[in-house]
């Protein structure tokens, strides 16, 4: 399962494995405003993603 959380929640799914890279582009998500984690642990873009992986993309926020 793919989630994507911060200003606006998305969900989705892959059928085939495929790095974390080419599924921010697929969903069209920008990797400086983004961080990674799969299966609960922070990734990079080149980590291969499998259909049964639980993968976050979590939006940075910042302010003061």
């Amino acid at each position: 399962m793919i989630r994507v959380k911060g200003r606006t929640s998305l969900t989705d799914s892959i059928e085939a494995s495929m790095t974390i890279d080419a599924i921010m582009e697929k969903m069209k998500l920008s990797g400086e405003r983004f961080i990674s984690i799969l299966n609960g642990v922070p990734a990079t873009g080149d980590r291969i993603v499998n259909p049964s992986d639980d993968l976050l993309f979590l939006e940075i926020f910042s302010g003061g």
